[in-house]
């Protein structure tokens, strides 16, 4: 087992915790310069790509919207959304008193 099998089996799994960790490192380095931003995104979107190209994942890519003659992005279908549940009663029912038992005669 080569050095290269042995990273990808410790990177297999954690993708997403080691790109938050670059995520973090590189806004702390913009941070402390501030002038350099452009050149550390690039580096960390560099960094991200190499842990895809390890695992052997894609990052996805937009696709793009195929547009009609007219030049124009079709209209999205509408999802369907549920019925807002009934609103309750403005009057509540007539509460009725409890009957009392009669009292029992002691003797």
């Amino acid at each position: 087992m080569g050095f290269l099998d042995k990273v990808k089996g410790l990177v297999k799994g954690r993708e997403t915790q080691i790109k938050d960790g670059i995520d973090k490192v590189s806004d702390t380095v913009e941070s402390k310069l501030p002038k350099h931003a452009e050149k550390i995104d690039s580096a960390s979107d560099k960094a991200k790509d190499a842990v895809d190209k390890l695992t052997g994942a894609t990052t996805p890519t937009p696709t793009p919207v195929p547009t009609t003659g007219t030049g124009t992005a079709p209209t999205p279908t509408p999802k369907a959304t549920p019925s807002p549940a009934p609103a309750p009663s403005a009057t509540p029912p007539p509460v009725t008193p409890p009957t009392a038992d009669p009292p029992s005669s002691m003797t």
